[in-house]
């Protein structure tokens, strides 16, 4: 004989964070910088280039780590900041030259941590990171730069913080503004 158990609990409930969460962290990774198709690398310089940022994010420590975020909202727009100050592990200083002398970049993401969603990446040039060294900062001695694509506005915002601690500068935090709309077609149940 068999039975049939029924059951009041819904079996397909959604998970946490596919009930439409706003889960998301910042992760700072280092990459090549991008080329066209037209410049070819030797596996010695893509070696060389994979070396080099082991070497930077072995250095850097907590700066290439996921940084979890707070978010709030406000007049249609999502800013997500994130909750943990990066440390003073490796200053803009020491950091420019290792990037510039083995061709990299740095590449700031926004990873949204529900299943299928979408991220959005954006770089961060050395070039941008001297110019900041240069900008005078708040009174909290803190400088600021914004990143975003120009032909995709919609892609949001990011903001990177630099805080210049006894005449060094180190990445403080970062945070994403995003439109609402935009924020919750990226986020996939």
């Amino acid at each position: 004989m068999s039975f049939v158990r029924s059951s009041k609990v819904d079996q397909f409930a959604a998970a946490p964070s596919q009930k439409g969460s706003k889960d998301l962290h910042i992760r700072i990774d280092v990459a090549p910088i991008p080329t066209g198709a037209s410049v070819a690398q030797s596996a010695e310089q893509r070696g060389a280039q994979a070396t080099a940022a082991n070497i930077l994010k072995t250095a850097g420590k907590d700066l290439f780590m996921e940084n979890k975020t707070v978010v709030s909202t406000n007049a249609g727009e999502r800013l997500y900041q994130t909750k943990d100050l990066y440390g003073q592990n490796m200053s803009l200083e020491a950091l420019i030259p290792q990037l510039t002398k083995a061709n990299l970049t740095l590449r700031v993401n926004a990873v949204r941590e529900s299943e299928d969603a979408h991220n959005t990446c954006m770089e961060l040039k050395t070039g941008i990171l001297a110019d900041i060294m240069q900008d005078t900062g708040d009174s909290n001695r803190e400088k600021s730069t914004t990143l975003e694509i120009p032909s995709a506005s919609e892609k949001g915002q990011m903001f990177v913080t630099v805080k210049e601690i006894k005449g060094k500068h180190y990445i403080n935090k970062v945070d994403y503004k995003v439109g609402v709309t935009e924020d919750n077609k990226l986020h996939v149940k």
